[in-house]
């Protein structure tokens, strides 16, 4: 069965192809999520870490063993908290509960 996509670009109708006959601009729902992929990654890339990353890796990389000491410590309280919240989130979902 042969599947007619249209262009997004030039509403055009295709045939089974991957690209737009007319101009050019891909018709493929794998090929356009691979570009949206691309797009976002770019942008991910591009943009600079915010004040609170940088501050987190100052602490996590500081040269001051007690700062290093309470990031560890801060860190693995926040692990347990979201462990057990997970859990209770996961009870509250169950079919039995």
């Amino acid at each position: 069965m042969a599947v007619e996509r249209k262009c997004l670009h030039c509403n055009t109708w295709n045939k089974d192809n991957d690209y737009c006959i007319k101009c050019g601009e891909p018709v493929s729902p794998i090929i356009i999520e691979e570009r949206r992929e691309e797009k976002r990654e770019e942008r991910r890339n591009s943009t600079p870490p915010s004040k609170l990353d940088l501050f987190i890796a100052a602490w996590k990389n500081s040269r001051f063993i007690l700062l290093r000491w309470l990031y560890h410590i801060l860190y693995t309280i926040s692990f347990i908290f979201v462990a057990i919240a997970s859990f209770f989130a996961w009870l509250a979902a169950s079919p039995n509960g």
